[in-house]
């Protein structure tokens, strides 16, 4: 994979850094969105937000798969990203109520429970 090296001084970074934080995204996703203009549903806050809007309910257990339903279009390479991705978000944010519970059935799949905010 190609690397490509981008040299800021520390106030650019400072502010860089500010930019990415502020859409919640790393700043190497946000620079990749930003100069693509990426737009896709399969992005960790969409994730939240459909399982917010969904019938997720304190102690259910769920897969990616499960909080997009037929809209699960996304080939195993990319899942595997998005994957991850959801998986550092919903760390960083423990507040949002999504824990991992552990590896699923296979070992393929992250599963997810949906907590109370205080646990």
């Amino acid at each position: 994979m190609p690397i490509v090296k981008l040299t800021l001084n520390d106030e650019y970074y400072v502010k860089l850094k500010k930019m990415a934080q502020s859409e919640q995204k790393s700043i190497q996703d946000y620079i990749r969105d930003t100069i693509f203009q990426i737009d896709t549903i399969f992005t960790p806050e969409e994730a939240v937000k459909r399982i917010r809007e969904g019938n997720f309910e304190i102690d259910d257990e769920f897969e990616l798969p499960d909080v997009y339903g037929e809209d699960w279009i996304i080939e195993r390479g990319p899942a595997g990203v998005f994957g991850k991705k959801f998986f550092n978000y919903v760390n960083a944010y423990p507040d949002l109520g999504i824990k991992f519970k552990g590896m699923g059935k296979y070992g393929r799949r992250a599963v997810y429970r949906i907590v109370k905010k205080d646990d």
